[in-house]
């Protein structure tokens, strides 16, 4: 630029000197300035453009040189965005320190992006240690989540609800959360659990109590019931009705040995010596409303012990009264009965349309498994009555089709529960009027007076007194002399007169 405005200079001189000289000498004065002025402006002008030019020059050169360094490091974003960067969080993942991560990588040439790679590897590492202990308390809280719920909840459930401990033992024996959440769910839980169960329990004992109080009533219906038939027995028709009002009232009384059974409480009904098994399977008739259609096939002299017979005879009905239940009217049932090695085997068979196997099964875990009333259907009342006698006397209850096209029903009473009458075969007075109807359509009238007799003979004692002070202290009773047969033949009559009126089935009596 400024030899530029040099040679602009020498230039405009030698033209200034050129122009003075060769104007008039009267005009040189003039020509003088106006030349020097045009040089000195022509020299200005040359010097500004001279200087713009070499700026532009520069300007285009600093422009080439930037666009070169935006490209180079366009290139190295990108390598360090494809490359570095994945390299660098994998290394991170593996477990590997910063300084171990950044010497395996190729650093990137530029100085903000060496910066950028460093502080990118520390937050990576930052976040990893972060993960690494959400990672580890996660797992700690699904282990103590799958522990609780294998292990310490039904741990607690079993302290609580069978060992009935209260609610600060029974999470003193079990294994306690470490995390504060679970800890406040397992004391809820065990609240909730001891309250629940002291509810179950009320509701259990109410209903035990309500239906003793059941109990209670038709016994005394019972007794007042055989007072009547002694007093009415030479009327045929309030005969009947007597004979029909007592067979509901034995059928009352089932239901309400039903509830108490499965309430916790026990039967109405108990005996304190053996009971022929003919007995057991009349008085097991006797309490259900198809009695009519069974058929009784034994010839077993064997009775069954005392503390059991009831329990073998409730069993029994509610067998019997499903066979009848679930079978057409006109179908006979059948039962028979056989001596094993084993015990006694009685089998109960009809003809209906049969049990699928899937409700074979059904009905077999109901009479096999431990009973639970939440999970219970409200139409196998009696298959789950009949599982509470099974696991309280050790008894066996199966189910298979029949020959006779329905369903058959087998069990088999353990042989320790098996033994011989210590008197003759009549059955107690209870037992044979439970059974009157059955034995009447059997046409075996004949047997009321020895059984009236035979309860005239047991003993009766008050609470509080023993069986043998009973004994020593009762008066010697007459023996009522027998009915003759004209008076059986007229109870017969009676009974089947009364069958003959198609009176409606009692609902209470089916397997509800």
């Amino acid at each position: 630029m400024v030899v530029t405005a040099l040679g602009t200079m020498v230039v405009a001189a030698c033209l200034w000197l050129w122009a003075v000289f060769a104007t008039p000498a009267d005009a040189r004065g003039v020509m003088a300035i106006t030349g020097g002025l045009c040089a000195v402006l022509l020299t200005a002008a040359a010097a500004v453009i001279a200087h713009h030019v070499a700026t532009g020059r520069r300007l285009r050169e600093q422009a080439r040189a930037a666009a070169a360094r935006v490209a180079r490091l366009e290139r190295e974003i990108a390598r360090v965005a494809e490359d570095t960067l994945p390299a660098l969080g994998r290394q991170m993942r593996g477990g590997g320190s910063v300084p171990d991560a950044l010497s395996r990588l190729p650093q990137p040439p530029d100085g903000p992006l060496q910066q950028l790679l460093k502080a990118t590897a520390n937050e990576l590492d930052g976040l990893e240690r972060e993960r690494a202990i959400a990672h580890a308390s996660r797992s700690a809280t699904e282990s103590e989540i799958v522990t609780l719920t294998r292990d310490t909840l039904p741990e607690l459930v079993r302290q609580i609800q069978v060992e009935r401990k209260p609610v600060t033992s029974a999470l003193a024996e079990v294994r306690q959360p470490v995390h504060a959440p679970l800890r406040d769910l397992l004391a809820e839980t065990a609240q909730q659990l001891s309250e629940g169960d002291r509810r179950g329990a009320a509701v259990m004992a109410a209903c035990a109590g309500a239906a003793a109080r059941v109990q209670a009533q038709a016994t005394s219906l019972l007794a007042q019931l055989r007072d009547l038939e002694e007093q009415y027995g030479d009327q045929e028709e309030v005969f009947a009705d007597l004979l029909d009002l007592d067979h509901r009232v034995s059928q009352l009384g089932r239901l309400a040995d039903n509830i108490a059974l499965l309430s916790g409480g026990r039967s109405g009904r108990r005996w304190t010596r053996p009971i022929v098994m003919e007995s057991v399977l009349r008085g097991a008739m006797g309490r259900i409303s198809a009695y009519q259609r069974v058929r009784v096939h034994s010839t077993s002299t064997a009775a069954v012990v005392g503390y059991a017979a009831e329990g073998v005879m409730h069993a029994l009905a509610e067998l019997m009264d499903n066979a009848a239940t679930f079978s057409a009217h006109g179908t006979e049932v059948h039962v028979y009965v056989d001596e094993e090695d084993a015990g006694m085997v009685v089998t109960i068979e009809d003809s209906g349309l049969g049990m699928r196997p899937r409700e074979r099964q059904h009905a077999a875990k109901l009479v096999s498994e431990p009973l639970d009333l939440r999970t219970l259907s409200g139409t196998r009342l009696g298959l789950a009555v009949v599982g509470r006698l099974v696991d309280k006397y050790g008894l066996t209850v199966s189910f298979r089709p029949s020959a006779r096209g329905g369903t058959g029903v087998v069990m088999l009473i353990p042989r320790v529960l098996i033994t011989q009458p210590r008197t003759a075969p009549e059955p107690p007075a209870a037992i044979e009027r439970q059974a009157r109807p059955a034995l009447v359509a059997a046409a075996v009238p004949a047997q009321a007076a020895p059984a009236e007799e035979a309860e005239e003979s047991l003993p009766r004692r008050r609470r509080g007194q023993t069986l043998a002070e009973a004994t020593g202290s009762r008066p010697a009773t007459a023996v009522k002399p027998q009915r003759d047969g004209r008076e059986a033949a007229a109870r017969f009559a009676a009974f089947r007169q009364a069958g003959g009126r198609g009176r409606p089935a009692d609902p209470a009596s089916g397997d509800s």
